[in-house]
């Protein structure tokens, strides 16, 4: 009878190591962001523009404009610099006209009317840029701007506050020169930069460096292989094709979405970027060790092995006691 009350009691320490293993292995994660170009009812479409051009040429570029709401609505349009606000590439409009940037394209720009727009309307406007033959060749940048303006119907209009525009990125042909380093790639996880994990999601962050002149688009992939060198993914770096400007810093983020890992890793990021294709290429290693659930597993272990030395101590005695009983 004591032998089959043991024997029941590891079962039933079995089932629930089982169960523990069961319950440790859960994985979800999904992100998703959305932006719009809009400000109190006016959409404007492109949001941006990129023109190639040569010094002593003009450019017109046709920007759409549209009035969502069910008012009339009056706008001024307004020409500012802008530049990188910081490394996610958002741009920081300057909203000081005085204080030109020797990028700025403020002055580049002919003067488009104040307008009104009924309710529901469409309207195409013509930008029509300018490049001074004296131009620097390279990257120049602005944005023009569509605010609230006083309507000149009788007061019909409705006024506006904030703004919406279109980013313009010009690159006058010339002596342009395309340099971009990759500052920094790591791998990190809850924004700690590590080569040692315990689980994944990982994150992978490429921090590009444009030292050149004008504005560029690395695009590229990662690639992650365990120790064995199999693949275990391929993730898009800049999948949407962001822009750096010059002196400026981008940074791009790639996520290994797999929470169940274990062993060395390389990740392998392979960017291109330029009229000629110039290439980057750096490798970088880390390790995932579930640590926490093998320390569970080793405790579970000698828990098992514990109990089952006890078991079979029990059942030597119970045979040793039924042998005496026989004789």
């Amino acid at each position: 009878m004591t032998l089959m009350l043991s024997l029941k009691r590891l079962l039933a320490i079995t089932f629930l190591m089982a169960a523990i293993f069961a319950s440790a292995f859960l994985l979800h994660r999904d992100a998703a962001a959305q932006s719009t170009n809009a400000a109190n009812g006016l959409q404007i479409s492109p949001a941006l523009v990129q023109l190639n051009g040569e010094r002593g040429k003009s450019y017109t570029v046709q920007l759409k404009v549209l009035n969502v709401t069910g008012s009339d609505l009056s706008f001024k349009t307004t020409v500012n610099d802008f530049a990188a606000k910081d490394e996610t590439g958002t741009p920081s409009i300057l909203l000081d006209s005085a204080a030109k940037l020797p990028t700025s394209i403020q002055t580049w720009v002919s003067t488009i009317p104040d307008f009104t727009l009924k309710a529901r309307q469409e309207k195409t406007l013509n930008a029509i840029i300018t490049i001074p033959i004296n131009a620097e060749p390279g990257g120049h940048y602005g944005v023009i701007r569509f605010s609230g303006a006083q309507p000149q119907l009788n007061g019909a209009g409705v006024g506006l506050s904030a703004s919406a525009g279109t980013l313009f990125l010009v690159s006058v042909a010339g002596n342009i020169t395309e340099k971009v380093t990759l500052a920094t790639f790591t791998a990190s996880k809850n924004n700690s930069p590590s080569a040692f994990f315990e689980n994944g999601p990982i994150t992978f962050t490429t921090r590009f460096q444009n030292t050149g002149n004008v504005h560029v688009q690395p695009t590229g992939t990662i690639l992650v292989s365990d120790i064995f060198n199999n693949k275990v993914a391929t993730l898009p770096v800049n999948s949407d094709k962001g822009n750096i400007l010059p002196s400026s810093i981008r940074r791009f983020e790639s996520v290994l979405d797999k929470k169940w890992l274990f062993g060395r890793y390389t990740a392998t990021v392979t960017v291109s970027y330029g009229t000629q294709g110039q290439a980057i290429v750096e490798t970088i290693s880390f390790w995932v060790i579930p640590y926490k659930l093998i320390l569970i597993g080793l405790a579970l272990l000698v828990t098992f092995v514990y109990i089952l030395r006890i078991v079979i101590k029990r059942y030597n005695k119970y045979i040793i006691a039924q042998s005496h009983k026989k004789k």
